[in-house]
């Protein structure tokens, strides 16, 4: 059994989710296979901590992040 983080997209009127490569590989999938789907919606605090009192100035930021191009 793998577990993956995926992003939901939009596909034409419904939404999909991308199943990586290696995870095909690894069990093997092919198309038409059926598969048993968990899903949890991750929130912004589990992916990034809680943001609710950050006060950063974004051009700051922005330069800062650019330093390392």
């Amino acid at each position: 059994m793998s577990r993956i983080r995926a992003r939901v997209r939009r596909w034409g009127s419904s939404l999909g989710i991308v199943v990586p490569s290696e995870v095909v590989k690894e069990l093997q999938l092919k198309a038409g296979d059926e598969a048993i789907v968990e899903i949890d919606r991750a929130g912004i605090e589990e992916a990034f901590g809680s943001v609710k009192d950050w006060a950063v100035d974004p051009q700051k930021l922005k330069d800062e992040l650019r330093r390392g191009w």
